[in-house]
């Protein structure tokens, strides 16, 4: 039985979008508008029901491959490369969107244009976002991604970067694909000596921001980068 069919024209989900907006439809019903069809025996509605089971919510489709989508039944390549794009297109403009607030006050201000990009990704990214004197931002760049729980990323690379786009600061972020932001004792290797990098090159390291899960650690609020900077200075005056 093909209950999808069976409704009303008007209750339809394309229908329903055109006369009351996206924003009235349910994840399920716009599913099914970027699937389009169903498959012998499962319409487009139970198909995206199916979808959103095995993903775990709408937001989880971010973060399961094309290998794991096409083992849904009534799921092409084709439906699965359709629905990582729109995934993408979503993320992306929420990114440009909070890109357009430019300059940088705290923490929170450069997590929120960061997450959209970090978010759900399943190997350790780091973003550079580079800051002028006003703390604008000049550029946001990706300068290091490795493996599931560890990234390369090379201080004396990113400090060159920082100063040909004439930066006087940076805010550093990375993920953890483990979705726990506390930092470890690598991050923190890194962040001194990208800290001391910096100091000789007369170039602020404003923050290190690690994203997870449920939200982010900032080593300035932490108060872990005064701590390092302190320890720095305290070995270049002995």
């Amino acid at each position: 039985m093909n209950d999808f069919k069976n409704r009303p024209s008007g209750d339809l989900p394309r229908e329903k979008l055109m006369r009351s907006g996206a924003q009235s439809l349910s994840e399920t019903e716009l599913l099914s508008i970027i699937l389009q069809t169903g498959t012998q025996g499962k319409d487009v509605f139970a198909l995206a029901v199916e979808i959103i089971n095995v993903c775990g919510g709408i937001a989880g489709i971010e973060r399961v491959g094309i290998d794991e989508l096409v083992k849904v039944g009534g799921m092409s390549t084709v439906k699965a490369t359709k629905l990582k794009a729109a995934v993408e297109m979503g993320r992306r403009t929420i990114y440009a969107d909070r890109r357009l607030r430019r300059r940088i006050s705290n923490s929170h201000d450069a997590f929120m244009m960061l997450e959209p990009v970090l978010r759900s990704l399943p190997k350790e990214n780091f973003i550079a976002m580079l800051l002028n004197s006003r703390n604008d931002v000049i550029d946001v760049r990706k300068v290091g991604e490795g493996t599931v729980n560890a990234a390369s990323i090379y201080p004396r690379e990113l400090m060159e970067l920082a100063i040909r786009s004439s930066a006087t600061g940076i805010i550093l972020s990375h993920n953890h694909p483990s979705g726990s932001t506390s930092p470890s004792a690598e991050d923190r290797r890194l962040t001194m000596n990208i800290l001391v990098l910096g100091e000789l090159s007369n170039m602020v390291l404003h923050d290190h921001i690690i994203v997870g899960a449920d939200g982010y650690f900032s080593f300035a609020d932490d108060g872990a980068l005064a701590s390092l900077k302190q320890q720095f200075l305290r070995a270049i005056a002995v």
